[in-house]
Order: C-alpha cells, then structure tokens, then sequence
C-alpha cells in the first residue's frame, strides 16, 4: 500500500506539468492567432496608407499630422519612463516624425517621377514608420484596456526589454516588407481604373508576410511574458495550496 501511495504521489507532479504544458500550448497558439490577425490588419493599413499618401493630397496632411501627434505621444511617454530603452523608442519615434513631415510635401507627380532606386528605399521608411507607430499605438490600447478590466496583478502585454526590442524588430522588417512590396510592384503609378487590382495584387503578396510574421512575434511575445519567475511561481503556488488542501 505505500509502494502504490508513493506511485500514485509521484505520479501527480507529472500529470499537473503535463496539464501546464498544454495550457502553455493552448495560450501560444491563442496568441499566434492573435497575432496573425493583428499582423493582416497592420498589412492593409499600411498599404493603404501609402496609397493615399500618394494620391490624394488631403489624406497625406491627414496622415502627416497624425504621424506628428503619435510621435509626439511616444516622445512624451518615453519622458515620463514608461519604456523601457529610451534612446531606441526615440530613434524610432524621430523617424515617424520625420514621415509625417514627409506627408507634407510629397506628391503624386514627384512620385511617379523619382527613380526605381529612391521611390523604393522611401516607401520602405514610410512603411517601417506607419507599421511602427500602429503597432505601439495597438499594445498601448491593449495594455491601457487591460489595466482597466483585469486586475493589478496581470502582466502588460508588452512589459520588459526584451519584448520592446521584439516589437520594434516586428515592425522594422514587417514594414520595410510592406514598403518594399508597394514599391516594386509600382501600385502608385496605376490609374484609377486599375489601382483597386493592383492594391488587390499588393495585399495578396503581404497579408501572408504579415499573418506569418504576425503570428510568430505574438508566439514569442506570450512565451516571455510566462518566461518570467513570478508567473510560474504563482502558477505552482496555487496547486501546491490544492494538494496541501486535499492532504488536510
């Protein structure tokens, strides 16, 4: 009878990591769908931004101030020490800001007359700038949200150095793809006739980019956040409290 007690009790350890193991599965996978839905979403915006940039006039004002203002917002939070690696985040910020004087003075004719060499390089900052500046504006909704519904103890969703540097990682290569996709696939010198079919041709090159891209650095993303000591030590310590519970 005390073989099979200690069996049985030995036995347990392995059946609650085998259960912690498939929640860990469950919510990565929750979080890469999660991402790849966030990263088709960035896709389109990015790529509709940069044809109304292109096009319409009012629409680059419209977005060059609003380049300004998130710019202006990140700046601020970083002051207030609200990120971690300042000077990166400003670097960043600095380069959005920079887009969004950009808005200003680009033109549909200036476009169509640049070179292949410049008008690539240039919708790729502009794209590595809007997928930025959407990402950050994203996780601060989400982690302002997030403090106001859960409770004091849930971890933001992008906390520590790390995750920064994951993020900004995400939106540099996400962006410069999206920009450099527009770029060679020439969708700002289509007609009005064609640009909903060469759109069309862009976004169906860079929503798998972006699923994909997406997905993978939401994986990651949820596996640091339970990478830390205070998420599995509170985790075990709930299930020991149980046991002790049920030896009582």
């Amino acid at each position: 009878e005390e073989s099979f007690g200690d069996t049985s009790r030995k036995a347990r350890p392995e059946t609650k990591s085998s259960a912690m193991d498939n929640q860990k599965l469950v919510r990565l996978t929750l979080a890469f769908l999660a991402g790849a839905v966030i990263g088709i979403l960035v896709s389109f915006t990015v790529n509709c931004t940069l044809v109304e940039i292109s096009i319409n006039a009012f629409f680059a004002v419209y977005f060059g101030i609003l380049f300004l203002l998130i710019a202006g917002l990140i700046l601020w939070r970083v002051k207030n020490g609200d990120h971690p690696r300042p000077c990166l985040l400003m670097s960043f910020s600095s380069l959005v800001l920079v887009s969004g004087l950009l808005c200003f003075i680009l033109e549909k004719n200036w476009f169509i007359n640049m070179s292949w060499g410049f008008k690539v390089p240039l919708y790729s900052i502009l794209g590595v700038a809007v997928c930025f500046a959407l990402l950050f504006s994203i996780i601060d909704l989400i982690n302002y949200c997030c403090g106001i519904f859960q409770s004091h103890e849930a971890k933001p969703l992008v906390e520590t150095e790390t995750q920064v540097y994951l993020v900004v990682t995400a939106a540099v290569v996400m962006g410069f793809i999206f920009g450099l996709v527009f770029g060679l696939l020439d969708v700002e010198d289509a007609d009005m006739g064609h640009l909903k079919v060469a759109l069309l041709r862009d976004e169906s090159i860079c929503y798998p980019i972006g699923g994909i891209l997406g997905g993978i650095a939401s994986a990651i993303n949820q596996h640091l956040r339970e990478e830390s000591d205070d998420y599995t030590f509170n985790s075990l310590e709930t299930h020991e409290l149980d046991d002790d519970d049920d030896d009582y």
